[in-house]
């Protein structure tokens, strides 16, 4: 699917972006959290959580991150895979991919928005997209046309132009994710991107390395003999 950018377009856009802003602000400044953040489907679950797996896993992974950070594509592209298959789909972890937006803030929640409202079954290829795409959204952003690619991102997966305005312009999911930036700056005391939460207990690779799967799992593999 394709459509042009229209001057409706644009205008929605920057609307939306003068929201997301707002939101932004608010979110620094400490405003108090709503019905988002309050408990989800299991006890390291909240309430706007999109998980994946079965509920009766007795381990739930929330990964806090970023639709604009390069270290968040690095670990959805070489991490999240092996997790997903070792791990999820043999319903011994429940995984939470959880939005926490990163500079550009209007960018990288313009994107989220867009992941959320597109069907379930479309979430993760679009975060997938996104991320893969970051480079190319930023410097077309800089020359102000980042409207076009986070439109082609949304055609990919069946958007119109019209549920691509709707959606910008979607002052309750934009709410929801300012106030699960809230919840992670302090609940979680989150401070960058990506952050790996296990059980509620925050994830630290051991020192000198980053991210790997071998030692998620062998983390993984620990919170599920506790947990029997």
């Amino acid at each position: 699917m394709k459509f042009g950018i229209t001057k409706r377009a644009l205008t929605i856009f920057g609307a939306s972006m003068a929201a997301i802003s707002l939101l932004s602000l608010s979110a620094c400044n400490g405003d108090k959290g709503g019905s988002a953040t309050k408990a989800g489907a299991t006890p390291y679950e909240i309430a706007s959580d999109l998980p994946e797996g079965s509920k009766d896993a007795k381990v739930v992974l929330v990964e806090y991150a970023s639709v604009m950070c390069p270290h968040c594509s690095d670990f959805q592209k070489d991490i999240v895979p092996q997790i997903m298959e070792n791990y999820v789909k043999t319903g011994k972890v429940r995984y939470v991919f959880r939005e926490f937006p990163t500079q550009p803030v209007e960018l990288a929640t313009a994107g989220h928005l867009i992941a959320r409202c597109v069907s379930k079954d479309k979430r993760e290829a679009v975060i997938a997209a996104l991320m893969s795409n970051q480079k190319d959204i930023f410097v077309q952003a800089q020359a102000g046309a980042g409207v076009k690619s986070l439109m082609t991102v949304a055609a990919s997966a069946g958007m119109s132009e019209g549920d691509f305005e709707k959606c910008l312009n979607d002052k309750e999911k934009l709410k929801t994710l300012e106030e699960i930036t809230q919840y992670g700056s302090e609940h979680d005391k989150i401070t960058g991107t990506p952050t790996v939460l296990i059980n509620g207990a925050t994830y630290t690779p051991p020192e000198g390395k980053g991210y790997e799967y071998a030692e998620i799992a062998k983390a993984l593999d620990a919170a599920i003999a506790k947990a029997k």
